[in-house]
């Protein structure tokens, strides 16, 4: 009976003109479970979510807590009504203390002032109980992502959440930092919360699940137990088709190096020593993968690399035997350098332009089309279209606003600009970030036959899986040093989590 479920969908549908992005999906939430949500890119679930927290309205259909249909006015009285959701990208105030971004919106008060003592205990309580030993007032400016993570949790708390949904709350931690997530979110479970684990790591599905739904086109396939299912079969049923989990890496023969690096240092626009003299090399078909958690210099090498920040005097940076560090990117763009951000908004697209127009955003100038002094509309259309198709970005027309996309499918459009432009060297910041197991399977293929045709990538990647996969040989940044983490599969996986800690494989 309905009461055996604190959350319910009935029936709901939402469409984006002609997409159906949920069609009468029907869902069922047992109280004080761990429920995983799981699909590709498009399937339904970003939007799902976002009805449940009053970011978008649903066509029809009703949702049901504890047994009873609610009809939110807002996103604050979804919250208010017990629905928190931990984004992603988090939503925290730089300039701020953890303190302050834990009450915001929602302080306690005496009258009309804000009552800064109540709410302190409030918050304080809650991390005892949680067993969460927030820094409470420390700014959140420098903290590491497992420490954010562990705000947003509290804050969701604190608003009152009984049903807590985490979107892709693994994707910037070490192996310890997820053993250690994991055990937050089962003591959640156990002191009477109920959460929604939205994820495409399957390994992950499996050790934190009581129950995994799967969302295909739209619709929900179906509700099942760990028991019941393989990673294997579960990947099957999330693309339709058959999967391949595993890279198939093959051994191969690397040439002349391509990028050489040498005393490489970067500094961040407050002055701050970001990239510490770094030096390392890059042959012709290898592929050098770096690993390291979150703000440990990864984006500010990457930044360097293509000409985005200028190094401090004294780098050097050498492409095919040319000094290219004072170089901007349309130089590196001429020369065959491609690029993926991690910061696919703010700097892998424009979410305001139409699909076409993001597709061949850096093309239109280092490549150009014919006539070079102008813009060839077809050819342009024409290469769009390629990108989508190969990389199965789902779209309904390339003049959509790349803004509609989701996250994963945004990603898979920048990936796919990047990868049809017959690049000599690829400098890649999680590619798979958000992606489904179908695209993930495609770009780990791309990139091992790019490698074999001697294409040279550099691969910066938080998923550590995804760098001991696909690398010739691998790095590890910490604190804005690189270290040798060995050849491909030379090491393990938590051998190199703790040199991602700063620990010695001696510890």
């Amino acid at each position: 009976m309905s009461f055996d479920y604190i959350l319910e969908t009935r029936d709901i549908c939402k469409n984006f003109g002609k997409l159906a992005a949920n069609d009468r999906i029907s869902l069922k939430i047992k109280r004080n479970t761990i429920h995983s949500i799981v699909g590709e890119n498009g399937a339904g679930k970003s939007t799902l979510m976002n009805i449940l927290t009053n970011i978008h309205k649903a066509d029809s259909g009703e949702i049901l807590i504890n047994g009873k249909e609610v009809k939110f006015k807002s996103t604050i009285d979804a919250a208010r009504q017990g629905i928190g959701m931990v984004y992603q990208e988090f939503m925290l105030m730089k300039g701020f203390t953890s303190f302050e971004n834990i009450i915001v919106g929602f302080e306690e008060k005496k009258g009309i002032a804000i009552d800064f003592k109540e709410s302190r205990k409030k918050v304080e309580r809650i991390c005892d109980e949680y067993h969460f030993p927030l820094p409470l007032d420390t700014l959140i400016d420098d903290l590491p992502v497992s420490v954010l993570q562990q705000i947003e949790i509290v804050k969701v708390l604190y608003r009152g959440a009984e049903i807590i949904i985490l979107d892709e709350p693994t994707s910037s931690l070490t192996p310890q930092g997820i053993r250690g997530l994991f055990s937050a979110i089962r003591a959640l479970r156990d002191l009477g919360k109920t959460v929604l684990f939205i994820t495409h790591k399957l390994k992950e599905v499996f050790e934190i699940s009581d129950e995994i739904s799967v969302l295909r086109d739209g619709k929900l396939i179906g509700t099942y137990q760990p028991s019941d299912v393989n990673p294997q079969k579960l990947a099957n049923l999330m693309v339709g088709r058959e999967v391949i989990l595993k890279a198939n890496k093959a051994p191969h023969e690397v040439g002349e190096t391509v990028l050489k690096v040498d005393n490489l240092s970067v500094y961040d626009k407050d002055g701050i020593e970001r990239v510490k003299g770094v030096s390392f090399d890059i042959k012709k078909g290898e592929i050098l993968g770096i690993a390291g958690v979150a703000g440990s210099g990864q984006q500010h090498l990457s930044e360097a690399l293509y000409g985005l920040t200028r190094p401090k005097q004294g780098s050097s940076i050498e492409f095919n035997g040319e000094e290219i560090s004072r170089g901007n990117p349309l130089d590196r763009h001429k020369n065959r350098i491609g690029y993926v951000p991690q910061d696919r908004i703010g700097s892998g697209c424009n979410v305001n332009g139409t699909i076409w127009e993001n597709c061949i955003m850096g093309y239109h100038k280092a490549r150009g089309f014919d006539p070079p002094w102008l813009l060839n509309y077809k050819q342009a259309h024409d290469f769009s279209r390629k990108v989508v198709e190969d990389f199965d970005v789902k779209i309904q027309t390339i003049e959509d606003r790349v803004g509609s996309l989701s996250g994963g499918n945004i990603q898979k459009l920048i990936v796919g600009r990047e990868f049809s432009q017959q690049n000599i060297l690829l400098i890649i910041e999680d590619p798979t970030r958000g992606i489904d197991v179908g695209a993930i399977e495609y770009i780990w293929e791309k990139l091992l036959d790019f490698a074999a045709q001697g294409v040279s990538v550099l691969m910066i990647s938080h998923d550590l899986n995804e760098v001991m996969q696909l690398s010739d040989r691998i790095m590890v940044m910490y604190d804005g040093h690189l270290y040798n983490a060995g050849n491909y599969l030379e090491l393990t996986e938590e051998q190199i989590g703790l040199i991602m800690m700063g620990g010695s494989l001696h510890e």
